[in-house]
């Protein structure tokens, strides 16, 4: 994406995110809220991780939703919950990948752990996956959401 994908993102846009994200993950146990964590550096992170949320989080957040955040998701929820989702994960994405928020939870983030492939995973040995293996393949066709068996 070129560009800063908040330009478009006003003051009201910006006070209408603050306010969701305040809603949605408030401060609680020594937890900051989301309000307090997202700021346009993380805001900016997420969009240009994922600048499919850009439009869809613009509209989420137009005035015509009004000012109350719980009266937004609830419309949102009712007519747009694409728009509703793009909103949750900026929310969601912005407040937990914020280093603060991730040391305070005491998750470091992803690790590199190396395989021996030489051993013999545990899961096997203790027979965890035996019945899985048994049943067989299935899954569900995803055009008609019907689970699917290969005999």
């Amino acid at each position: 994406m070129s560009g800063d994908p908040l330009s478009d993102f006003g003051r009201p846009e910006r006070a209408a995110f603050a306010a969701v994200a305040d809603h949605l993950i408030p401060a609680a146990h020594d937890m900051p809220s989301a309000g307090e964590v997202i700021n346009d550096t993380r805001l900016r992170f997420v969009l240009r991780s994922r600048p499919d949320l850009v439009e869809p989080l613009r509209a989420a957040l137009r005035p015509e939703l009004g000012e109350d955040p719980a009266q937004r998701i609830t419309r949102l929820q009712a007519d747009e919950p694409d728009r509703l989702a793009a909103l949750q994960l900026a929310v969601v994405g912005g407040y937990y990948t914020d280093a603060h928020v991730r040391e305070l939870i005491g998750y470091p983030g992803q690790e590199a752990r190396p395989v021996d492939a030489g051993r013999y995973p545990e899961y096997l040995a203790e027979g965890l996956t035996d019945q899985v293996a048994a049943r067989g393949p299935i899954w569900r066709d995803p055009a008609t959401g019907r689970r699917v068996e290969t005999s």
